[in-house]
């Protein structure tokens, strides 16, 4: 039997932050292997378990990766810290430990475990996952909602690494060239008036963001180059292609007017999902969390981008996204969750499992 705690523990104390997850593989594959599962690793590193045998298949995937940034893991007050306590480790331990279940189930089923690598980075573990044969019937996608809630819909995203190129020279002559700072600014601002949309609520507005700008050689130089990043995050009511299109107007237009060269790449094109409510994943794992927490799942819509868009849509399957831990805390100096919160889960998903394959396939 495995201690829940110490394995959660277990996991925090190897860093795996994004692009540097092997150490933290290796842990993965061997526990899957001591808890029943056949295992193997993809050509990108992710980390692949199955249990069980027929049909349905039910697929739990979440990220092995995490953002940089070292919290010391620790215990203190019923609570667990650790880089990855809630994005997304407690996620990924709830889930294999719950799978383990299969076996005892005696009913026909299986149960694939999926831990994708880069998610925090180059996104090329979830591209290698949708290349895997996998023939799921339905999916979870672990993700930090707290115990008591599940996750329905998630934003697009369209993410931009945009060059503009001019021609510098010295500050003493500056009005001879073309400052590409200020030219990348602007253009930043005709992007974000064209794209931007104020709606109700964050969830169904398009909100573009400059994250990053780089650009310049010296103090006294006129820059002739620079680049900047746009992650511009959309609701699924939006398309993607639409924003590409408005995207390269302004880019064509700019150009013209101010003689500038821009090229651009798009590191990140996901759209935006809304899954079904009446589908089996979702009205299982309602059913688990009443059993649990004697109290009816909220239903929530994260205005952040998860993999249940790809996998989804990919596979064409029922998906839902839910996992412990509360998302205010992703990506901070203060990551921890509550050691309750966590054992509920494994509770959770196992009743999941139970229910779902004991029911007939979703036709």
């Amino acid at each position: 039997m495995v201690d829940p705690i110490e394995y959660l523990l277990e996991m925090l104390e190897i860093p795996s932050v994004s692009g540097k997850e092997h150490r933290f593989s290796v842990f993965l594959m061997e526990s899957l292997k001591n808890m029943g599962y056949k295992v193997k690793q993809d050509n990108v590193g992710n980390v692949l378990g199955k249990i069980g045998e027929g049909r349905p298949t039910l697929l739990f995937s979440s990220h092995i990766d995490t953002v940089p940034g070292e919290i010391p893991v620790r215990e203190e007050n019923g609570r667990i810290y650790g880089r990855g306590a809630v994005d997304a480790k407690a996620s990924v331990a709830s889930m294999i430990l719950a799978g383990s279940i299969v076996p005892e189930l005696n009913v026909d089923g299986t149960l694939v475990f999926a831990g994708v690598v880069e998610e925090e980075s180059s996104l090329r573990g979830i591209q290698s996952l949708l290349e895997e044969d996998l023939k799921a019937d339905y999916a979870i996608f672990g993700e930090p909602t707290k115990n008591d809630r599940i996750c329905l819909a998630s934003k697009g995203r369209l993410l931009f690494k945009i060059n503009l190129k001019t021609r510098g020279g010295h500050v003493a002559c500056s009005w001879v060239y073309k400052n590409s700072i200020e030219l990348a600014y602007d253009l930043w601002k005709k992007i974000k008036e064209s794209v931007e949309t104020k709606e109700k609520s964050p969830f169904f507005s398009t909100i573009p963001n400059l994250t990053q700008i780089v650009g310049g050689v010296a103090p006294n130089v006129i820059p002739s180059e620079c680049q900047l990043f746009i992650d511009v995050r959309f609701p699924y009511l939006v398309k993607s292609t639409k924003l590409l299109g408005t995207v390269e107007k302004i880019f064509k237009e700019f150009r013209e007017i101010n003689g500038v060269q821009i090229s651009y790449d798009v590191l990140s094109q996901i759209e935006g999902f809304r899954a079904n409510k009446d589908s089996t994943p979702v009205k299982e794992l309602a059913k688990a969390i009443i059993d649990v927490k004697h109290t009816e799942p909220r239903y929530i819509r994260k205005t952040g981008t998860c993999f249940m868009n790809l996998i989804g849509r990919w596979y064409n399957i029922p998906i839902v996204s839910y996992g412990p831990g509360d998302p205010a805390l992703e990506h901070t100096d203060e990551e921890n969750i509550e050691k309750r919160e966590f054992l509920e889960s494994i509770d959770i998903l196992e009743k999941t499992i139970r229910n779902i394959f004991c029911q007939k396939r979703e036709s």
